[in-house]
């Protein structure tokens, strides 16, 4: 995936995703709002065809960056533990 940094300050970034990758957005955000250190999460989808979704990330005390790194990683757990117990149910489903 071929993420952007259009903008990056000290206590705020701003990412373009590819087109197409909206989707990831939603979850992304919501986690971000719960963290602590953030002071502000949203996302831009823009224009269907002449825009690329963006990710706006401000915070306080901490570096938005390593704020994202850290909320990526848990949600890349949490997804992998999601598709661990559904691999596991899966095998015991009979079709």
């Amino acid at each position: 995936m071929e993420i952007k940094v259009v903008e990056k300050e000290h206590d705020s970034l701003r990412i373009e995703l590819p087109k197409g990758e909206e989707t990831l957005l939603i979850p992304l955000v919501e986690a971000l709002q719960a963290e602590e250190k953030v002071v502000e999460a949203r996302y831009f989808l823009g224009h269907p065809i002449l825009d690329r979704p963006t990710l706006y990330l401000k915070t306080k005390g901490e570096k938005p960056q390593q704020v994202l790194k850290r909320v990526l990683k848990d949600l890349a757990d949490g997804y992998g533990d999601t598709l661990a117990a559904f691999e596991k149910k899966a095998d015991k489903i009979k079709a």
